[in-house]
């Protein structure tokens, strides 16, 4: 794990303002490393080339939600089937607050890779996310590539 640590991942301010105890089982742990390891480190890698070629400044990715125990995705509104409680799902934001051509760039850095869902969260009239989503897996194991936005809670393809 090169850009991410299992603390940065973990790290829930709901968690600690409810006393909701967040911490990693070991199976869990195993996916989040593997999930960096295998997505998130090489994606942040190429997104801080991107920044450099283009400016953009501090290309580091600030996540906003990683893994979730069951107690604390209940206290989130989550999904009872969220990839989060299994460490295989994070929420990012671009510290460079460039969400929109983080979004553009997540889009076709993953044409060609294995994950399960990038979903461009919450988006404005213009398309710009307040955060993106980024699954590896499923429950089932799957990695079914969806590219979805989420527009007035619903999701649809992505735009």
């Amino acid at each position: 794990m090169k850009y991410f640590t299992l603390l940065e991942l973990t790290r829930s301010a709901t968690a600690q303002s409810r006393h909701i105890d967040n911490r990693l089982d070991p199976t869990s742990a195993a996916r989040l490393e593997e999930f960096v390891t295998a997505l998130l480190d090489p994606l942040r890698e190429e997104w801080g080339r991107l920044c450099q070629r283009q400016g953009l400044g501090i290309p580091a990715l600030n996540v906003t939600s990683g893994y979730r125990s069951p107690q604390l995705n209940r206290a989130m509104g989550g999904s009872p089937t969220s990839a989060h409680c299994l460490g295989l799902a994070v929420d990012l934001v671009p510290a460079n607050g460039e969400l929109s051509r983080f979004k553009s760039f997540c889009r076709t850095w993953l044409s060609d890779r294995d994950f399960d869902q990038l979903i461009s969260e919450n988006e404005d009239s213009e398309g710009t996310p307040r955060w993106i989503h980024l699954g590896f897996r499923n429950r089932a194991g799957e990695q079914r590539r969806q590219k979805l936005s989420m527009i007035r809670g619903r999701y649809l393809p992505m735009r």
